[in-house]
């Protein structure tokens, strides 16, 4: 198994601190740094402030993944937009979002990163697990990444997800293994990687 590092800028850091966060990334890189995350508080800070820190990011080929829309409360058109124009290659949560946002993030075919035990358990969404948005992106045409965020807080392993998945959204082996193929697409590793998971999980698909 490979595994790759993302470093995190957290919503409360300052733009110093920000880039402090991306001048590590990029000076660890050949170490196995590919990315770079929004998390954090989501009731904290201005994700404006981040513009350079990310831009730089970019330019340096690191890849973005970011929290958003995971509250009510940082859930604007303008807070959604302004994350949207730092050109993430992912998404996180994506609970509290407009049609609008919707079109333009099915339009740019964004990997999506779902965490159904964390948005049941910390009442991100109303309802239950058949109730989680899920069931609204599986056929949107977004490469959904199924995650936990986070198993040392809501004692779901991975494995539980998609246990979880099969339950409550009736999918079969065959519909959890086209599931990750997707994923792969929005893995933040190389191509060689890519194709090295996608024949390995050939056989589960057919």
């Amino acid at each position: 198994m490979k595994t790759n590092l993302i470093l995190s800028i957290d919503r409360k850091d300052t733009t110093d601190q920000a880039m402090q966060t991306v001048d590590l990334a990029i000076k660890h890189k050949s170490r196995g740094v590919v990315g770079i995350d929004l998390c954090g508080n989501p009731l904290k800070g201005d994700v404006s402030l981040y513009k350079k820190a990310f831009s730089k990011a970019k330019s340096h080929d690191l890849k973005l993944t970011l929290h958003f829309a995971e509250v009510p409360a940082s859930s604007s058109e303008t807070e959604l937009k302004t994350l949207l124009s730092y050109d993430p290659e992912r998404l996180g949560h994506v609970i509290n979002v407009s049609d609008n946002i919707k079109g333009e993030i099915i339009k740019r075919k964004l990997g999506l990163e779902l965490c159904l035990t964390c948005n049941v358990n910390a009442k991100l969404i109303n309802g239950g697990f058949t109730d989680h948005h899920f069931r609204y992106w599986k056929d949107k045409g977004c490469p959904l990444v199924i995650c936990t965020d986070d198993v040392g807080i809501f004692c779901s392993p991975l494995s539980n997800e998609y246990l979880l998945l099969a339950k409550h959204f009736r999918l079969k082996r065959k519909e959890l293994a086209e599931l990750n193929l997707g994923a792969i697409g929005v893995i933040f590793g190389s191509v060689e990687e890519r194709e090295r998971l996608r024949r390995l999980l050939a056989p589960f698909c057919r």
